[in-house]
């Protein structure tokens, strides 16, 4: 049932079909007698499902009988039922128990060192490293100081750019970057428009010009050619100028008059997921519940050698959701719309960019009678120059 916790599941409980002429006159006698019922749910006339614990279960005789009712088991859950099961098959739990007392002896050692990122001579340098500090595979994991590794193979070996050492589970995991030497470009670089707009002001500062202002642009299209060198040899001539351009973006949305609301109800339901390896063992209720968003915690008792979960255990609990359908005014579509419009508008304006003029359309109630349309145009006086480099012909 929904409302079953840890602790009941602990106990062991069951869910059982009352069936009788009076249902009602059961529940008030077993109220009487002390037992307790929880997750009472009609299911018809004279039928309804209840949850007990199992020492509740086995007093219910003599209620039964004087009510006229009759009880059927629909199912066993709880720590006991789930035991009892294991109990019949000892080979398997010997087995479990022998598994995981392997498995965490295992754990308490290095098995992997990965080196990541370096060129093979670097890598040998790295690996040479790690032995001199007597770092190697079967060593004890608390004996691993990753700090005192990164800072010796960052002295040692000069031409890392930056190293990084991370310990998980029984894997050692050393990341380095070399130091690159940034390469000069060989062709010129032109200036391309950054958004598609029309140019307000342009000052040339070296390079040809292809166009002028109040042209009208599009982004990737070039505004001034760099030149190449006379000869080979030379060194280019980049482009560089100061081009401002007005440019307009647009945003949109579309918010309906009946809005579907949903709420939780109080009511939870948590269920428990025990994975080993490619295995999973499910303990609890999914819960019953028409509509409901849920959470996952996981803990992660054992680690495998590529750093992925040997044994983990889950906990899934689902709230139960309530749907309402909420009725909005115009008024109320038109400023959710607006707010939403304008913010997919302003996303995609710069922070430098100077806004001249904001603008909007609203659908007509006639052509949209159902929900509100609303889209936001925003003007923009922004700098449009970017640099390109030139790439090779035939590239």
């Amino acid at each position: 049932m929904a409302g079953a916790g840890l602790w009941d599941w602990l106990r062991g409980y069951v869910i059982i079909r009352i069936e009788g002429r009076a249902p009602e006159k059961f529940v008030n006698m077993a109220a009487a007698h002390r037992i307790e019922l929880a997750d009472v749910a009609m299911l018809g006339q004279g039928t309804m499902l209840i949850r007990t614990s199992v020492d509740g279960y086995r007093r219910l005789g003599p209620v039964l009988r004087a009510s006229g009712c009759r009880a059927v088991i629909e199912e066993r859950v709880g720590a006991a039922f789930v035991v009892a099961r294991l109990l019949r098959r000892r080979f398997l739990i010997l087995g479990a128990v022998l598994f995981l007392a392997a498995l965490y002896g295992s754990s308490s050692v290095l098995w992997t060192i990965e080196v990541v990122g370096a060129e093979p001579p670097d890598r040998q340098q790295i690996l040479q490293a790690l032995q001199s500090m007597g770092v190697r595979r079967w060593m004890f994991r608390h004996r691993v100081d990753c700090d005192a590794i990164r800072r010796e193979i960052t002295r040692s070996l000069l031409q890392l750019a930056w190293v990084g050492v991370e310990l998980r589970g029984t894997t050692l995991t050393v990341r380095a970057a070399p130091k690159v030497t940034p390469e000069v470009p060989e062709g010129p670089i032109d200036i391309v428009a950054s958004a598609d707009a029309v140019i307000t002001r342009f000052i040339l500062l070296a390079g040809d010009a292809v166009v002028r202002e109040g042209d009208t642009v599009v982004q990737g299209q070039i505004m001034v050619r760099g030149r190449a060198g006379p000869s080979t040899g030379d060194r280019p001539v980049n482009a560089r100028a100061l081009v401002q351009g007005r440019v307009w973006r647009a945003g949109q949305a579309r918010i309906p008059l009946t809005i579907e609301q949903r709420l939780r109800t109080g009511r939870t339901a948590d269920q428990y997921v025990l994975r080993l390896a490619r295995t999973q063992l499910r303990l609890g209720r999914a819960g019953r519940f028409e509509a409901y968003d849920s959470e996952q915690f996981s803990t992660t008792l054992a680690v495998g050698r590529d750093g992925g979960s040997l044994v983990e255990v889950i906990k899934i609990r689902r709230y139960e959701l309530r749907v309402e359908l909420i009725r909005l005014s115009r008024e109320q579509a038109y400023t959710a719309a607006r707010d939403s419009a304008m913010s997919a508008a302003m996303s995609q304006v710069p922070a430098e960019a100077r806004i001249i003029m904001v603008s909007e359309e609203v659908s007509d109630q006639l052509l949209l009678p159902e929900a509100v349309d609303v889209r936001i145009v925003i003007e923009s006086l922004e700098e449009i120059g970017a640099p390109q480099i030139r790439l090779p012909a035939g590239l």
